[in-house]
């Protein structure tokens, strides 16, 4: 079972790479066909379930969650005679129930094996985990999950086949994609989002919580939870510029508030405030600091 929760993160930038079976992998710019990034994660998620392609079933002896294991399925330089491309372009995989691959999947599919089939990554160069648009969110969900969250044959129920059905599980989403402990780490087979594609989920899921409020001006720096993953107890640390006084509450995911965890004033410098979250059920809760007009959320996890 899925264990719902999140936790933010830091989107970091670079080379990305998956399933590298030895040796160094070529880089690509981002405007090509790239293994890593169109490849691998639509394969992952579209063939290699279980009883079909994962390194359990093997079916017809392929392995498709690796370069090594779909190369064997392809011919690289020609899409018309590479077994796993005649099988996708003639639907006769991924097999019922699970959705066929659309035209697009399957061009891409095409080309990259026309290309040379080679086992490229992806040279990040303009990752924007800032001015997140849902359809850019939508487009990593396609691609790493909707192969096994799709409808009637979705996997453990979960089903992202519409734009509400994602909107509703944006914290079971992010707990998954960035592997938190508690959470069934998503994608499966030992894959990974890149850490720009985390970034994006962070940030969309993050920002349009309801317990994430963010109000005036900021009155606290160096705000911080530790742990972010909270188990029975953490600790609040935050710095003043000047004396202030100051309420910080315990919210749900949801907006609702559980309890005030402490109030009064506050001197300036560098101040840590114990919490308790040994009653919390596991999910995603915010700490929220108010002074005056200013309200700063901070995001944990129990």
């Amino acid at each position: 079972m899925v264990t719902l929760s999140v936790l933010a993160i830091v989107c970091l930038f670079g080379l990305q790479s998956f399933g590298n079976d030895g040796g160094t992998s070529p880089t690509i710019q981002v405007d090509s066909v790239c293994f890593s990034r169109d490849i691998l994660p639509m394969l992952n998620s579209n063939c290699a379930m279980s009883n079909c392609h994962d390194a359990i079933s093997h079916k017809e002896g392929l392995i498709l969650t690796s370069y090594a294991g779909i190369v064997k399925g392809v011919k690289p330089g020609s899409s018309a005679t590479s077994g796993i491309y005649k099988q996708i372009a003639n639907n006769k995989m991924p097999e019922a129930p699970y959705t066929k691959l659309t035209a697009a999947q399957k061009t891409l599919v095409q080309t990259w094996i026309d290309q040379g089939a080679k086992n490229t990554t992806c040279e990040v160069t303009n990752c924007d985990s800032v001015n997140v648009t849902f359809s850019t969110v939508k487009s990593i969900i396609v691609n790493n999950c909707l192969g096994c969250h799709n409808g009637a044959s979705a996997f453990a129920g979960i089903d992202f086949s519409t734009d509400q059905m994602i909107e509703d599980t944006k914290d079971l989403i992010l707990c998954t994609a960035i592997h938190a402990s508690y959470c069934k780490p998503m994608p499966f087979n030992g894959l990974s989002l890149t850490s720009c594609e985390k970034g994006i989920i962070n940030r969309w899921a993050t920002a349009t919580s309801a317990g994430n409020i963010q109000l005036g001006e900021p009155v606290v720096q160096s705000y911080s939870i530790a742990p972010n993953i909270v188990k029975d107890a953490a600790v609040i640390q935050f710095q003043l510029e000047k004396r202030q006084m100051i309420t910080m509450s315990l919210y749900g995911y949801d907006g609702r508030k559980i309890r005030t965890i402490s109030g009064g004033e506050y001197s300036a410098g560098q101040h840590e405030v114990p919490f308790s979250a040994y009653d919390l059920s596991r999910g995603a809760y915010f700490v929220r600091i108010q002074a005056g007009n200013s309200i700063q959320s901070l995001m944990f996890t129990h």
